[in-house]
This record gives structure tokens, C-alpha cells and sequence, in this order.
């Protein structure tokens, strides 16, 4: 009699789970940081987007003439009219119509400004 065998032994499937086990123990730690990465490049576009919202609302209301807002100090009080999120914090400086130093925080993210350069900030 001739014993027709299919399937998998239960050896052949814990080795199998061993296997992707592993794989996963090693996928993980990358998948997580490229989601980080990822975050805060989301962040940092909000930051710069959100400057660029500022520059182009000082020049605006400088061609309405009024300048109140040339040389300024923003905060998260100045309405400043924008796509996107709003950020958390904001503590930036406008100079002559252009951002010139500050920080602003978006989420957990926080940028430091320095002559329109946007990096993030060593406490985030």
C-alpha cells in the first residue's frame, strides 16, 4: 500500500517561522526609521510652508500699505493665513518682509530658523 504524503511536518513549519522571525527582527528597526525620516521631512515642509505663508502675507499687506507686519515678531497669536496645519509653537522674527530667525514646532518637530534656513532644532 502505497501512502500518499502531503502537507508539511510540524519541523518544516517551525523552521519556516524561525526564519520570517528573524527577518522581521531585522526589518523592523529600518521600516521604523525610514517612518521617522519621514515624519519629520512631513514636518519640515509644514515649517517651510508656513514661512512661505508669511512672506507672502507681509508682502500683501505692504502692497495694501500697511507695513505693520514688515519688521515683526510672529507668534502663534499673528493671523497668518495658510494651508495645512497650524503649527504648535511659533517664535519667528520678519525682517525687511523676510524670515530671518526663529523656531517653530510642528508636533513633536521643532526648527530652528536662521537666515531662511529651516534645520531641525537639537531638543526635537
Amino acid at each position: 500500500m502505497k501512502m500518499n504524503k502531503k502537507g508539511f511536518t510540524l519541523i518544516e513549519l517551525l523552521a519556516v517561522i524561525v526564519i520570517l522571525s528573524i527577518i522581521m527582527l531585522i526589518a523592523t528597526p529600518a521600516i521604523v526609521g525610514v517612518i521617522e525620516e519621514a515624519r519629520q521631512g512631513a514636518a519640515k515642509n509644514s515649517a517651510l510652508g508656513y514661512i512661505d505663508a508669511i512672506e507672502k502675507h507681509v508682502m500683501i499687506q505692504e502692497l495694501k500699505g500697511s507695513a505693520d507686519l514688515q519688521n515683526a515678531t510672529i507668534d502663534e497669536s499673528t493671523d497668518i493665513p495658510h494651508r495645512g496645519n497650524k503649527p504648535d509653537a511659533v517664535d519667528l522674527s520678519v525682517i525687511n518682509g523676510a524670515v530671518t530667525n526663529g523656531t517653530i514646532q510642528f508636533g513633536d518637530y521643532i526648527f530652528e530658523v536662521n537666515d531662511g534656513v529651516v534645520s531641525p532644532s537639537e531638543e526635537s
